[in-house]
């Protein structure tokens, strides 16, 4: 792949790049980091060799800037940040979805770095199991149960810790219990 072809195809890519970039560093972020993830790409052009598609590359180098970005910012505060912004579902009122998505960082902030980091792979970024252990260095099979263990743990954080309930048109909210405010 040449230079030039990048950069034609990077342009059907940038939104995926952008959407996932938000969901680690928020949308004022994203777009510099999806820039520098061209450039990125521009400069390692020829150590492509196709056997992953474009747009898997292209996310891979995306995602590690953004680990590079939130190691930078855990090296400078002393704990892990996630974004202010998640991408989220269209909720009717955008200040309970903001304290709905706030919550739920500071919960998954209370998980262990590795339960949290395989379910942000996994639930937000859409990672498959087998990507996640090949990154890792571990088998599928220790990755699943990495991932069961963690999705067993934010759950009961979120059911120790809040209530939800069903506003109109069945958009799911949910509250901080009373013991937690």
């Amino acid at each position: 792949m040449t230079r030039d072809e990048l950069l034609t195809a990077f342009s059907s890519h940038r939104v995926n790049l952008v959407a996932t970039l938000c969901r680690f560093v928020g949308s004022t972020e994203a777009e510099d980091l999806a820039n520098e993830t061209l450039l990125r790409a521009m400069s390692s052009v020829g150590g492509f060799r196709g056997d992953a598609a474009l747009g898997t590359w292209l996310r891979r180098i995306a995602v590690n800037l953004a680990h590079d970005r939130l190691r930078q910012r855990m090296r400078d505060v002393g704990k892990p940040s996630l974004p202010e912004e998640t991408a989220a579902p269209a909720n009717p009122d955008p200040v309970e979805g903001r304290q709905m998505s706030r919550c739920v960082r500071e919960l998954l902030d209370t998980l262990p770095a590795s339960q949290r980091q395989v379910l942000v792979q996994a639930d937000m970024l859409e990672r498959t199991t087998a990507e996640i252990a090949r990154d890792a260095g571990i088998s599928v099979g220790n990755a699943k149960i990495r991932l069961h263990r963690a999705r067993q743990a934010m759950k009961k954080a979120l059911e120790t810790n809040c209530e939800f309930h069903h506003r109109e048109a069945g958009v799911l909210c949910c509250a901080p219990k009373p013991n937690r405010a």
